[in-house]
């Protein structure tokens, strides 16, 4: 009778703990779906050059990434180092493209710093449509430059306005056309 009731009490504890082990071998295989799940919707934003929302959605997807449990351990280090490489791959890029940004606008304020001592020494001519043409295309230059370091930006634009629109006060033309 002992020996029956301990063998009971084993088949009851062995059993419990295979289903426990089976919900859980169940779970982490659902887990791993859901992680490779992830995985492609990262790998799909890889490659994304709209900066700001691709962030925030891969955040997100991190987020998510952490809330799900557990995956199967022979599964674990290579689902995660697929997700990773998505992620890092999209914010190296991010990365490198701001720093070409950076540089870009530091070679955009040289440019505007050169066309503005150009303005400024600029000697007007007697021809008064030849002088506003060159004003105008001044104008134009300065536009097609492109964006400069922000910090640097109000001062300069405001240094060129003054100096241009000396050279326009000196124009004999009426007030609508100098506006325009």
């Amino acid at each position: 009778k002992i020996y029956e009731r301990f063998r009971k009490a084993c088949d009851t504890f062995f059993n419990r703990k295979r289903e426990f082990y089976a919900q859980s071998k169940e779970l982490q295989l659902n887990n791993l779906q859901l992680k490779t799940d992830l995985c492609v919707q990262a790998e799909a934003l890889q490659d994304s050059t709209e900066w700001k929302k691709t962030s925030d959605d891969l955040i997100n997807l991190q987020k998510k990434w952490k809330e799900i449990g557990p995956v199967p351990k022979k599964h674990s280090d290579a689902i995660w180092k697929r997700f990773r490489a998505a992620c890092d791959h999209f914010f190296q890029n991010k990365s490198e493209y701001y720093q070409n940004i950076d540089q870009t606008y530091t070679e955009n304020l040289k440019k505007k710093k050169e066309l503005l001592k150009e303005v400024e020494s600029l000697e007007l001519r007697d021809n008064v449509e030849e002088n506003f043409k060159l004003l105008n295309e001044y104008q134009r230059k300065w536009s097609e430059i492109g964006f400069v370091p922000f910090k640097e930006k109000e001062a300069l634009q405001e240094n060129f306005r003054k100096a241009v629109n000396k050279h326009f006060d000196n124009l004999d033309i009426t007030d609508s056309r100098k506006n325009l």
